[in-house]
């Protein structure tokens, strides 16, 4: 069965800069709950698995033994905004794959006609666990997630989550400046791991990263739509499978203009 790094004993052989997120993330944890911490305040992206970054029981390291097609694996993106946003109708959350291999394994590839087409989702269902709150109050709809192979760098080993999520444009919602909110859950359920049919590559390492998340406003609000490209402390927006050993500095997003940006994320 597969097994979730979830305390200081399974973290001693992860690599440092691990270690430096799993204290960003105890130190964002008291901040959620005591409501004190100034950093709150700064934008950042956070991604985690199991649960959301300022929940305890999230983890940066996702373990798996790959013998069971069960299991369903979560990732939570997360973030906070700078300054309040009003009259937020959607978020398309983007998530880049880099994988330890020169190409892509079979158990990666969710695209249509692959081995594992159906195995990705995305959903809104974040329940009632204090940490992150839900922006859209249990009123959200999720997206079918896309998924691009050889983006976002034209790698053979990388590929592109996209997801979104919102409300009717009747119904905006209001982000404050001090409070980190759930984006959206990328889920990847174990099917065609074991068996005949299995695809392989499962037990191999991959790094995913939160490149950013595209806050859609109501058409004519004030200031348009919002970037979010900022990593929260210590790569807060790396998420690893299978531990280190995958390339996560290949796939961050480029700085550039917001012009140029809202291009590529269309």
């Amino acid at each position: 069965m597969d097994s979730l790094t979830t305390g200081a004993a399974p973290l001693r052989g992860v690599a440092p800069f691990h270690l430096s997120r799993l204290f960003g993330t105890i130190i964002a944890v008291g901040c959620a709950v005591l409501l004190t911490c100034r950093a709150q305040a700064a934008e950042g992206l956070y991604l985690t698995w199991n649960a959301c970054a300022f929940e305890p029981q999230a983890s940066s390291v996702r373990l798996f033994a790959c013998d069971t097609d069960a299991d369903t694996m979560r990732l939570d993106a997360a973030f906070t905004v700078a300054q309040p946003v009003d009259n937020v109708i959607g978020l398309e959350v983007v998530i880049d794959i880099q994988h330890e291999n020169p190409t892509l394994p079979d158990w990666w590839r969710f695209e249509a006609g692959a081995c594992r087409a159906g195995a990705l989702r995305s959903d809104v269902q974040f329940g009632t666990v204090p940490g992150c709150a839900d922006p859209w109050t249990g009123t959200g709809v999720a997206s079918f997630p896309s998924y691009t192979a050889t983006q976002p760098r034209g790698g053979a080993n990388q590929a592109r989550i996209k997801a979104g999520a919102g409300v009717l444009p009747s119904d905006p919602r209001t982000l404050a400046a001090d409070t980190p909110y759930h984006a959206a859950r990328i889920v990847i359920v174990a099917s065609q791991t074991t068996g005949a049919a299995a695809c392989s590559g499962c037990a191999g390492k991959a790094c995913l990263v939160l490149n950013s998340i595209w806050i859609k406003r109501t058409p004519g609000a004030p200031g348009g739509d919002v970037f979010v490209s900022t990593p929260g402390p210590a790569e807060a927006n790396w998420a690893v499978w299978q531990g280190t050993g995958a390339n996560c500095s290949a796939v961050p997003v480029r700085r550039s203009t917001w012009g140029a940006v809202k291009g590529l994320y269309r």
